[in-house]
């Protein structure tokens, strides 16, 4: 297997210490993986944008090197990831964001869409009531190399979502990038509400960067080289 040229890196923020990948030189990139996942799951993408973009991957709370403090919130994730950007001097920047890490995303760029050059969302619309999350068991059926506790914690609040996040998605003001796994009608309606959005599909489910890497990286690089000529 070929060595990532991804430079590995931490920092220390208010939780405790924060690990994260980096490649390439330019204009940030900056990506928040799934729950269970952690900055490496972003690998295939930020190394097919062949070094033309800095690429930053955080591990978020909870996951691969990060610091694992047993308490979890979306909020808390988000204050986390405002505090990383901010630690590394990133004023302005892109986001790509999957799954847990869309949720960071859409609470971020709700409250600060100035600071987004662009979001890029992957098969993730903002939580709302109408999706129910089993019961999350005390401890993992198996091994898992992540914070069980995130997944319980943060489940929970899925089956009680805050109503700001679906009522707050005007204010997400940046230009944005729905990329759609199948066809569906939230994420739909999501680009119907947003102010500057476009939806794309690419038949591949909900891991798309995985499954259709090329294609997901080629629609991320036309999404942000279309913004830098605006």
């Amino acid at each position: 297997m070929t060595q990532s040229v991804a430079e590995r890196s931490t920092v220390d923020l208010a939780a405790g210490r924060f690990s994260y990948l980096e490649h390439g030189q330019g204009d940030p990139v900056v990506f928040l993986h799934a729950m269970g996942r952690n900055a490496r799951d972003w690998l295939s993408v930020m190394e097919g944008l062949d070094g033309e973009r800095r690429c930053i991957a955080l591990d978020q709370r909870g996951h691969g090197q990060s610091v694992r403090p047993g308490t979890y919130s979306f909020e808390q994730l988000e204050a986390d990831f405002r505090e990383f950007v901010d630690a590394l001097g990133l004023d302005q920047f892109v986001l790509v964001a999957h799954s847990m890490g869309s949720t960071v995303g859409w609470i971020f760029a709700e409250k600060t869409p100035a600071r987004l050059n662009a979001l890029i969302i992957e098969d993730t619309p903002v939580p709302t009531d109408g999706h129910k999350y089993p019961e999350v068991p005390v401890s993992p059926p198996e091994p898992v190399d992540y914070d069980w506790e995130v997944r319980r914690q943060l489940f929970g609040q899925l089956n009680s979502p805050d109503p700001a996040w679906r009522d707050n998605l005007t204010m997400v003001t940046s230009p944005t990038l729905l990329i759609a796994g199948s066809e569906d009608d939230e994420l739909a309606e999501t680009a119907r509400i947003l102010p500057d959005c476009e939806l794309i599909i690419i038949e591949a489910g909900h891991w798309i960067h995985e499954t259709e890497s090329e294609r997901f990286v080629m629609a991320v690089r036309s999404f942000i080289e279309a913004m830098a000529e605006r």
